[in-house]
């Protein structure tokens, strides 16, 4: 009866709203005519997962289709079909998109969906903008997604602003009478009250009787606006011939600095290096001029996967889509990490939000010496280190250091720190029967760095001695260290602390062994010879496999502009010193002496069922006999075994009834019976 209802009440909700928009050109295809009314609301704040945070606006969409979700625990959410919400991994996915029993993010954690449904009516609906850059918030418990744009801004800025003067830059006249046309469409959309009166509307701009006018026109050498601007938006700026944009930004940014409540807003696709919108987009990176940065993505746009960007590089042609879709300012350079692999990263970023300062509690360090360490929120590096629980491995990387008062933009010093922890059931039940060594029972999340560019590696290895011999404790850390002429003044200064002992430093071969020689003696750290390309190979397999995560927005940011350009890795118009000692960790998984390390950590863990299930997976099979089949169907997803239990509940009714001994059971069975 309520589900009757509820149809019926949808039913003459839409023939109110087909004829209450009947005036209106809606299109729930062109996104540009998605909002029709806005409401500010700027003294409310809205819960997200990184807590409670400032919303500006409540927008009443046109008119789209309802879906309807539901969660294992009672969430619910009604939304149009390409509302965002996100999945277990934290990628967004369309409502439309999502199937039953996957799992979604709520303010109770990863719940699985256990019932779609859509309805035939189409309603308006009520999307808010929230003022953080994340942009996410929980509605109904669920955590969705807002988006926002420059017509909207400008829109609102209209309308809410007195004597105010906008303009609107693009390289060709086309492309300014586009963006117009979406502002004045999306003020033409909200209700009579909010809108100042029209005093001149065209196809290059509008003034409004509350004093505010929005202009547009075309990038040439004789640019030129003889009236103050309080917002001024450049669009394709790297497109602007390079012959005009010297004098024409001399033209128009004095506009600009005239008041001192303007705004200057550029976007563009890349075009090489060799122009203007570079120059300030480095500087902006770099943090030397005034300006603010943010890079869109093709990978953050819901529906571009690894597939999409196959076929569009296959369509539209390698280079071309670096530029245009990658934002590769080298188009000969091609990133390590996959879209996919990088849009992971960023949404972990994202979700640990940036890393804080932590005053180091056993040691009689100054704090300005590591002020520029700091840590994940959920890690404390005060706590009771010890061996049940455990392991760090740090990556570091040596750089000169400088005076204070020099300008250069010298590398950095780098310390990365890891934390090693057992991979979660479900991962260890994926590791294909070739992949069953210790390295990969164990996942490496970041939690800590240490970057600064200005102390030496003296005052480097200070702090790392600190972290190591006072904080953590010798025993429980493992460090991987270049040695360059910077890197051997660091472990001598390490080496001299009475705690030291040789198996700290990750020790390899500086030379290649000579195939039928005896192999020269290994060293302490690794220097970099003709296996960079191979070592970033693997460090990249380890991120993809979700066996090294770098949750860190900076470390994010490197690997976005990290690429090969000709025959070598590095970064793009950014430093790529953190990007490196992330990469560098997969040196040490060559080195037998970290299996070692790793084997005596797993005997001196607490027993769990992941720790069960990673000594069954290391046992060699033998020929006493066949897995049994509870145990089997525990492992590997037999139908027969109650769905309702928990994958950990599953693993421990099994252990509770199967008694496991070494050598008791093959885990040698073959992938193809995987019914996961």
């Amino acid at each position: 009866m309520k589900r009757i209802l509820k149809h019926i009440i949808l039913y003459l909700i839409q023939l109110i709203e087909r004829y209450e928009y009947r005036h209106l050109d809606l299109n729930e295809n062109d996104n540009s005519k998605k909002i029709i009314d806005t409401i500010d609301i700027s003294d409310y704040e809205i819960e997200t997962d990184t807590g409670f945070k400032p919303i500006t606006h409540i927008h009443k969409t046109q008119p789209y289709r309802v879906w309807r979700i539901e969660t294992e625990n009672g969430f619910w959410l009604e939304g149009a079909d390409n509302h965002i919400i996100f999945d277990d991994l934290m990628n967004e996915v369309f409502i439309k998109d999502l199937e039953v029993n996957q799992y979604i993010q709520t303010e109770n954690g990863k719940q699985r969906v256990i019932k779609i449904e859509h309805f035939y009516n189409k309603v308006s609906m009520y999307d808010v903008t929230v003022d953080d850059e994340n942009h996410r918030f929980y509605s109904n418990g669920i955590l969705s997604h807002n988006t926002t744009t420059i017509a909207a801004f400008f829109a609102w800025y209209l309308c809410f602003h007195t004597d105010r003067n906008l303009a609107i830059l693009a390289n060709k006249q086309a492309t300014t009478t586009e963006i117009v046309r979406k502002v004045t469409e999306v003020f033409k959309g909200l209700p009579f009250f909010l809108k100042p009166g029209i005093e001149n509307i065209g196809a290059l701009g509008l003034r409004l009787d509350n004093g505010c006018m929005l202009t547009s026109q075309s990038t040439t050498g004789s640019s030129s606006l003889g009236f103050t601007i309080h917002v001024l938006y450049i669009d394709e700026f790297a497109h602007i011939q390079p012959n005009i944009t010297a004098e024409f930004w001399r033209s128009v940014y004095p506009t600009i600095a005239s008041s001192e409540i303007s705004q200057c807003i550029i976007s563009s696709t890349p075009n090489g290096m060799d122009n203007l919108f570079y120059q300030i987009w480095d500087k902006a990176n770099r943090g030397t001029n005034s300006f603010g940065y943010k890079r869109v993505d093709w990978w953050e746009v819901p529906g571009h996967d690894d597939e999409w960007a196959s076929k569009m590089m296959g369509d539209f042609g390698e280079e071309e889509f670096a530029q245009e879709f990658a934002l590769q300012f080298d188009i000969k350079s091609n990133n390590l990490l996959s879209g996919s692999d990088l849009k992971w990263v960023k949404r972990l970023a994202s979700l640990q939000g940036d890393y804080e300062f932590q005053e180091l509690g056993k040691s009689d360090l100054d704090d300005k010496l590591y002020e520029n360490l700091k840590f994940r929120k959920d890690f404390d590096i005060n706590k009771d280190f010890n061996e049940k629980t455990d392991r760090l491995l740090f990556s570091v990387d040596l750089a000169e250091g400088k005076d204070e008062d020099e300008v250069k933009d010298n590398d950095y010093n780098i310390t990365n720190i890891f934390n090693i922890k057992l991979k979660s059931l479900s991962k260890l039940k994926l590791l294909r029967k070739d992949q069953r060594q210790i390295e990969n029972m164990f996942r490496l999340e970041q939690v800590g760095l240490y970057r600064d560019n200005i102390k030496d590696e003296t005052e480097m290895a200070k702090v790392n001695m600190s972290l190591v011999f006072d904080q953590i404790g010798e025993e429980l850390v493992k460090m991987v260290v270049e040695m360059n002429f910077n890197g051997k003044a660091f472990t001598n200064k390490f080496s001299e602390h009475d705690k030291y002992y040789d198996g700290i430093l990750m020790r390899s071969w500086h030379t290649a062994p000579v195939p039928g020689q005896k192999p020269p003696r290994k060293k302490t750290g690794f220097k970099v010879r003709g296996d960079k390309d191979h070592y970033a190979r693997a460090g990249k397999k380890l991120i993809h496999n979700k066996t090294l995560i770098p949750n860190e927005n900076e470390t994010y940011q490197e690997f976005s502009s990290f690429g090969r350009v000709k025959k070598s890795w590095k970064g793009i118009g950014k430093h790529d010193d953190i990007a490196m000692t992330t990469l560098n960790i997969s040196r040490i998984f060559d080195e037998p002496e970290y299996g070692d390390w790793l084997y005596d950590f797993l005997d001196a863990l607490y027993d769990s069922p992941e720790k069960r299930l990673a000594l069954l997976l290391l046992e060699e099979p033998n020929d006493t006999g066949d897995m049994e089949d509870g145990l089997f169907a525990a492992l590997y997803g037999d139908e027969d075994v109650n769905p309702l239990l928990t994958e950990q509940e599953r693993l421990e009714e099994i252990f509770k009834t199967h008694e496991v001994k070494k050598g008791s059971y093959s885990p040698g069975i073959s992938i193809g019976l995987n019914k996961m």
